[in-house]
C-alpha cells in the first residue's frame, strides 16, 4: 500500500535487522522520519547508513533491557525530536539466545539454561514494558499516537519446543491487551503484528532456514509485516486498537474489514 507520512515520527526497537530494518526502509520510503534503536556497536551504524538512501533516518543505541539504557535513549529523543507518533516494538529474541546455540534440536526444558530464559523474557517482554514505558508519555504531549508489539503466531506459543520464546511472547501479548484497554482514552492505539509463519530473520537456529528450504516448507520474506505497518501508521487505521494483525494474512483481512 502507498502512504504519505510526511511528518509523521517512529521509532523502531530491533531496527537494525530483519522485521524492524525492513519495516523502517518502508516507512522511510513513505516519508517518515524513523530512528531505529538496537544496542551500540557496527551493526547499528551499518543498519542507519544502509536506509539513508530511504529517507530520514536516525540511530540511537538501546539496550531494551536495561532502564539506565532506555532513559538515556528517552533523553537523546527528547533532546532531538518534538514528537513520536508511532513505537514499533520488535526488538527480540529467540532461539539466537546466549546459550540456546549449544541444545540439540529434540532438548529437554530442563536443558535450558537459566541464563537463556532470563535473556529472553527480558527482552521480549520487560523490554516492551520499559520501552514504552519511557515513550508513550511523549505520544500522550501530541494528544495520542500508535503503540506496535511484534509477536509471534497463536500456534507458536503453546507448541512443543517453544520454551521460552513462546511464553514471552504470550506475556507481552496480555500485557498489549492491557494497555489497549488503558490507553484507548487517552488516544493511543495499541496493537500487536506477527508474519504468521517461520520468517527468514537472525533468530532462527543456525541452518533451519535452509533446511526449510530444501525441503520445500514456506520461509516468510522478512518484508511480510511492511504493509501491515503502512496502514497501521495511515488514517484508515486511526480507530484501530486491541487488535492482533497476521502480516501473511493482512491483505484478507483488510479485505474482510474495510
Amino acid at each position: 500500500m502507498s502512504a504519505d507520512l510526511r511528518g509523521y515520527t517512529v521509532l523502531v526497537t530491533g531496527g537494525s535487522s530483519g522485521l524492524g530494518f525492513e519495516m523502517s526502509k518502508a516507512l522511510l520510503q513513505s516519508g517518515a522520519t524513523v530512528i531505529i534503536a538496537a544496542r551500540a556497536g557496527e551493526r547499528l551504524e551499518r543498519a542507519r547508513a544502509a536506509l539513508a538512501a530511504a529517507g530520514d533516518v536516525h540511530a540511537v543505541a538501546m539496550d531494551v533491557r536495561d532502564e539506565t539504557s532506555v532513559a538515556a535513549a528517552k533523553e537523546w529523543f527528547e533532546r532531538n525530536f518534538r514528537r513520536l507518533d508511532m513505537l514499533v516494538n520488535d526488538a527480540g529474541i529467540g532461539f539466537n539466545a546466549p546459550g540456546m546455540e549449544g541444545l540439540a534440536p529434540e532438548h529437554d526444558f530442563w536443558d535450558i539454561p537459566a541464563g537463556a530464559v532470563r535473556a529472553v523474557l527480558e527482552t521480549n517482554l520487560l523490554g516492551f514494558f520499559l520501552v514504552s514505558g519511557s515513550f508513550v508519555p511523549l505520544m500522550l504531549r501530541n494528544g495520542g499516537g500508535s503503540l506496535v508489539y511484534v509477536s509471534t503466531s497463536d500456534a507458536t506459543m503453546t507448541r512443543p519446543g517453544q520454551l521460552p520464546y513462546g511464553p514471552s511472547k504470550a506475556g507481552a501479548e496480555a500485557m498489549a491487551a492491557i494497555l489497549a484497554q488503558e490507553l484507548k482514552p487517552r488516544g493511543v492505539r495499541v496493537n500487536v503484528i506477527c508474519p504468521g509463519g517461520f520468517t527468514d530473520t537472525n533468530m532462527a537456529p543456525p541452518g533451519l532456514t535452509e533446511r526449510m528450504r530444501a525441503a520445500g516448507l514456506p520461509v516468510l520474506p522478512p518484508t511480510v509485516l511492511n504493509e501491515v505497518i503502512l496502514y497501521l501508521a495511515s488514517n484508515p487505521a486511526a480507530d484501530l486498537g486491541g487488535e492482533k494483525l497476521v502480516g501473511k494474512d493482512f491483505a484478507q483481512w483488510r479485505s474482510e474489514h474495510e
